[in-house]
């Protein structure tokens, strides 16, 4: 009884641990992941996205994502779904006969997730699917071993349902099940190897039928990247669950000594934070972490918390969040030359993630009323999404396209955000833009932004955001 009471206090330290500081350091990369994938209260899409491969993952992640706009909720889902990793692979490695030595150890994959977190195109879904894969395990794990041909039957039946349930992932679950076996059995329980062929036939037919785009996505944690990524911190998560299950039958039993135990599993834990701090710090990005802060405050027309973290900031792009913000708060013509100058066109300038680029596009130029280009970089910005439901981006695809007269193509995007949880009550009462599109008669025009910039102002006269950039924008003009 006092073990279960320490471990449970233990684990339930590690989940608190575990929260704060991820919350810490990525609190504004989930605010990003809840934009990423609308989760739409519509049975028939629910049923479509099941059929997908993956698609169980898919669902569940794209429904626990819907909470991560809430402060602290990401971070805490994360930490749930780490420490219940966690547990579900020390469960199975008891079953495999590991000393107590080895728990700590169980989160070392965690770890790895963890770092997963700063790839911007590695999806949520495929820490869903880890999880996923690691209960399927655990539950054929506790099956009886004199029971040989239920548990056969039961890895036979997973493999196919886990691989169109949980996608690639189920490759955890075919290598570690035929390794349990062969430590239990040994040579008799080869037969289990059929676990891994039975999987690359699944993943042939899929390939073969278009429900997987490549062999490579078939069979690697790629399958849940929504573009190609040189972040391979998953494949270590993913090869780590049979590492440990081998070490089971080498590694010697502590449990006669449960100091020396004890500290051996404290060890594997703080080895699990180590590595994910010291990755952490070589791979982390201040300047697109710093983006998605500022994102995330324009959003949240949080003005105030861009220009009081504000510096002399590379590279310059980072200074158009700033702009804005400064225009918002009617000090741009007085504060601009403090700060990084540059021309207002460089807005355009290269974003070394474009989805990032495109919505910094639609948010400035949709505050200068700028309807065509804003919604033009919306449309590109949600195209870049996933699934293409970036529920910031539809909703000024609504307004925009309201605004130019085109209410059919709003609606079809407005119907979207109604079916969502925390967007239908902005879907039933669409806030108007409070802007004049200008009329111009050249059938031709040659000037580009400057030109539309005046166009706007003429339309809008007392508009105070694009008068300010306006006027700027002709100061910074004569200097060069």
């Amino acid at each position: 009884m006092k073990d279960t009471i320490r471990n449970i206090l233990i684990l339930s330290g590690v989940a608190v641990l575990a929260w704060l500081g991820i919350h810490h350091v990525q609190e504004f990369r989930f605010y990003n992941l809840e934009c990423s994938d609308l989760f739409l209260y519509d049975l028939y899409d629910i049923i479509g996205r099941l059929q997908q491969t993956g698609g169980l993952a898919l669902v569940l992640s794209s429904f626990l994502t819907q909470f991560m706009g809430i402060p602290y909720v990401g971070a805490g889902i994360a930490a749930v779904v780490y420490t219940l990793s966690a547990i579900l692979l020390w469960k199975v490695l008891r079953k495999a006969g590991a000393p107590e030595a080895l728990s700590g150890f169980s989160f070392l994959p965690c770890a790895f997730l963890f770092l997963c977190l700063e790839s911007e195109y590695y999806l949520f879904t495929g820490h869903i699917a880890f999880m996923l894969v690691l209960a399927a395990l655990w539950a054929y794990s506790a099956l009886q071993r004199n029971r040989r041909m239920l548990r056969i039957a039961a890895g036979i039946v997973a493999v196919p349902i886990l691989y169109h349930a949980a996608g690639s992932a189920a490759v955890i679950f075919a290598v570690s099940a035929c390794a349990l076996e062969i430590i239990a059995c040994r040579i008799k329980g080869l037969w289990a190897l059929a676990y891994p062929v039975l999987l690359l036939l699944t993943s042939y037919i899929y390939v073969n039928a278009g429900l997987a785009d490549s062999w490579e996505t078939a069979l690697t944690p790629f399958m849940y990247y929504n573009y190609p990524s040189t972040y391979f911190f998953p494949l270590y998560a993913w090869a780590l669950v049979p590492i440990l299950i081998v070490s089971t039958a080498i590694i010697p039993d502590f449990s006669r000594n449960q100091k020396i135990s004890l500290a051996v599993s404290v060890l594997g834990l703080a080895l699990s934070f180590f590595l994910a701090a010291n990755f952490y710090a070589k791979v982390h990005s201040k300047s697109t972490y710093r983006l998605l802060q500022e994102q995330h405050w324009a959003y949240m027309g949080d003005w105030d918390s861009i220009i009081e973290t504000a510096d002399h900031r590379q590279p310059t792009y980072l200074v158009s969040y700033l702009n804005l913000a400064l225009a918002q708060k009617n000090q741009l013509m007085d504060r601009f030359r403090y700060y990084n100058p540059q021309r207002i066109g460089s807005i355009m300038l290269p974003i070394p993630n474009i989805k990032l680029g495109m919505s910094l596009q639609s948010c400035v130029y949709l505050s200068w009323g700028y309807v065509s280009s804003a919604r033009q970089a919306a449309f590109d910005a949600n195209m870049m999404t996933a699934g293409m439901r970036n529920p910031r981006q539809l909703k000024i695809l609504v307004q925009t396209n309201m605004a130019a007269g085109s209410y059919e193509v709003a609606e079809k995007y407005r119907r979207i955000l109604s079916k969502s949880l925390f967007y239908r009550d902005w879907a039933e009462n669409v806030p108007e833009l409070d802007v004049k599109l200008p009329s111009v008669d050249e059938y031709v025009r040659y000037e580009g932004l400057p030109g539309d910039m005046r166009d706007i102002l003429e339309a809008n006269p007392s508009h105070r955001i694009i008068s300010q950039f306006y006027e700027l924008y002709k100061i910074l003009e004569e200097k060069e």
